[in-house]
């Protein structure tokens, strides 16, 4: 297993977290705004949302965004109307990063081909987008076969001790994969029990994932190549995966 810590400091901008056409205040004045797409390049590494917009010429982007395209987690607490950024990074307020929990492999051999919170040279990236956190393994290049579990599947299985309730994220195939042509799905169980399969994809494609995991004491993280005859690898991974 691999793990690198990132560390990112982003200043010039005002931030928001307001998503309307307009901004309302004082009850009566409103002011025009452009949302638009903006690039945000942070050490180096290109972040993009589609809740910014300019007002006056000015960025303005949601804080949980920035912060999180900075590498630091970003809480809210209503009762006291503070926004913290910064802290132990596997805490975002209630949540908590599905990456910063130990992991096992129970059939794919090869561990070492599995990364946290980014490739050893590059980033987590589908469809262009950048994700901050999450799980990826970099070696599914044989179709999936219970017979043969041991050099065909490849699972993360995580304990939870039925201490959580849901599952987010993105489930992908990497940008950068080799293969650019044959076809993953994502599979998750809970106790044994199927949970969630995803939509076939191939290299840069993903899926928002919402999976109900209350009471599940053991995940199970599967990436299952089912369509292809090309050997080369494709890059699959959980992009910004949090536990509630």
């Amino acid at each position: 297993m691999k793990k690198k810590s990132k560390l990112g400091f982003l200043s010039g901008f005002l931030l928001g977290s307001i998503f309307f056409s307009s901004l309302t205040y004082a009850a009566t004045q409103s002011i025009p705004v452009d949302f638009k797409p903006i690039k945000f390049m942070v050490d180096g590494k290109l972040r993009e949302t589609n809740d910014a917009f300019l007002y006056k010429g000015v960025p303005y982007a949601p804080v949980a965004f920035v912060g999180a395209a900075a590498g630091k987690s970003v809480a809210w607490n209503a009762n006291a109307s503070t926004v913290t950024i910064g802290g132990p990074t596997e805490a975002v307020g209630s949540e908590t990063r599905l990456s910063s929990l130990k992991y096992s492999m129970p059939y794919g051999y090869m561990t070492t081909k599995s990364y946290v919170d980014n490739w050893d040279k590059g980033v987590f990236s589908a469809g262009g987008t950048v994700y901050d956190h999450g799980l990826g393994y970099s070696d599914v290049d044989k179709i999936a076969n219970d017979k043969y579990s041991s050099t065909t599947r490849q699972v993360f299985k995580i304990e939870l001790n039925g201490k959580y309730k849901e599952l987010s994220g993105v489930v992908a195939a990497d940008d950068n994969s080799p293969n650019k042509t044959d076809l993953i799905i994502w599979r998750i169980k809970g106790d044994g029990k199927v949970l969630f399969d995803s939509q076939r994809m191939k290299a840069g494609q993903s899926q928002l994932i919402n999976v109900n995991v209350a009471g599940v004491k053991a995940l199970e993280l599967e990436i299952r190549k089912v369509e292809g005859k090309d050997s080369k690898q494709i890059y699959a991974f959980i992009g910004n995966a949090l536990l509630r």
